[in-house]
């Protein structure tokens, strides 16, 4: 079953932000897809609840350099 986590995502201001983000959820283990417009850093993740939580996800927003708004 798959779940998907919607976040709003700061910082970001080039494809070049949004790309490293974007590579960066889809190394996580569970991650089956990741959408991201960078336009209001609109972030979407589908993923596998029985392999990752969805919190996971802001550490690593973090851990890439951006922000999660909250």
């Amino acid at each position: 079953m798959t779940e998907t986590a919607h976040m709003t995502v700061e910082g970001m201001s080039c494809n070049g932000c949004s790309g490293k983000l974007q590579r960066a959820l889809e190394a996580v283990n569970g991650v089956e897809d990741v959408n991201i417009v960078l336009d209001g850093g609109k972030v979407t993740v589908s993923y596998d609840p029985a392999v990752v939580s969805a919190a996971a996800f802001t550490g690593v927003v973090e851990d890439t350099g951006f922000d999660v708004a909250s």
